[in-house]
């Protein structure tokens, strides 16, 4: 991926072979000379002026690290885009020096490299650098790799295939991170960062909403507007619906007129001789729980006290719990209730009235 206006750009060069020391891998290599780097294909030059120029390089690649370390990898893997890039040595950034001659490193190699170094499978250091364009002048290295392409004279040759612009990392970074192509362009980065920018600055706004209106929070305005009218439309219709507080009020108010409703009927049937005294709390349940049976019972039942007479008691002036009277006696063979029932339904209303 290219972008336009670069000022500089990125070139990996095959420098010299790792050397061998009591057969160890040498940890103190030189990574670029001072001078004019000539490469193979014929770019170039690089130049390395002197050390004054090394230093500057020095110090901008310790800036370019942050935190750090200066990464070693096998045959610049790090350029591929998706590609494991596992590392092969590792060097401080305070290790990155200047001497006479050009800069120069102090390797950490991993146990993976020193056995593939010993075994001759990777012969050659290759440094990725960052060069000025039109002058050609190196600016920073960015990391170093083993690799097995060999270099011509010190200083060596072009790492082919490997040169490239100087964010074209980046630039694959950060065409993935959008869920693009490596190869995607310029102007589809751009498009996309957009879109997703467009996405955020409206989820602020709408992401409540959408909650509430049960959806996900990144719904998109015309979903949310949709499912807000669905909304509406379903409202309640108090027409068809009432609260539960008025339900029970009105079933309070039903319940105490079907109480004085039984009331007046009990009392219309003693007053009418159909039913004694002694039976109004029985006459009252009836009522309540089957007024047709109820109903039916009254139009049946005969007169068993002359309507509007007083029933007598014992034959002294009063009524007793304990015994029936004879109007009693009576009403108890046109109920068809026997005695004992009717004495003991008798002593309840007495006590209650007590």
């Amino acid at each position: 991926m290219k972008r336009g206006n670069q000022q500089h750009e990125i070139v990996a060069a095959a420098a010299a072979e790792v050397g061998l020391v009591d057969g160890a891998p040498a940890r103190r290599v030189k990574l670029l000379p001072i001078g004019t780097i000539e490469m193979r294909d014929g770019r170039g030059p690089y130049l390395l002026r002197d050390r004054a120029h090394a230093e500057q390089v020095v110090a901008a690649t310790r800036k370019w690290l942050g935190g750090a370390d200066f990464n070693w990898d096998y045959n610049h893997q790090i350029l591929q885009a998706g590609s494991e890039a596992p590392a092969s040595g590792w060097t401080r950034k305070e290790e990155l020096t200047v001497e006479e001659d050009g800069i120069y490193a102090t390797v950490d190699w991993t146990e993976a490299a020193t056995a593939r170094i010993v075994a001759k499978e990777y012969r050659y250091i290759s440094p990725l650098f960052a060069a000025k364009r039109g002058t050609g002048e190196v600016l920073y290295l960015k990391n170093s790799a083993l690799t097995n392409v060999g270099a011509i004279d010190l200083p060596g040759l072009i790492a082919a295939g490997l040169s490239g612009e100087d964010d074209d990392m980046s630039y694959a970074l950060i065409a993935a991170a959008l869920g693009l192509a490596a190869s995607a362009t310029e102007q589809e980065c751009v498009a996309a960062a957009s879109t997703l920018k467009a996405k955020a600055d409206a989820t602020p706004a709408t992401s409540a909403i959408a909650i509430a209106a049960g959806l996900a929070g990144d719904a998109s305005v015309e979903d949310i507007a949709a499912s807000v009218s669905t909304l509406k439309a379903a409202q309640v219709d108090p027409a068809k619906f009432v609260p539960v507080e008025q339900v029970a009020a009105v079933n309070s108010r039903l319940a105490t007129l079907e109480g004085e409703r039984a009331e007046r009927e009990v009392a219309a049937a003693i007053e009418g001789g159909k039913l004694v005294p002694a039976l109004k709390d029985w006459g009252l349940n009836l009522f309540k729980t089957n007024e047709q049976g109820w109903r039916d019972f009254i139009g049946a039942a005969p007169v068993v006290v002359a309507a509007g007479a007083a029933l007598g008691g014992n034959g002294q002036g009063g009524g007793n719990a304990d015994t029936l009277t004879a109007e009693e006696v009576a009403a108890c063979a046109a109920l068809g209730m026997s005695q004992e029932a009717f004495l003991a339904e008798k002593k309840a209303q007495t006590g209650a009235a007590a």
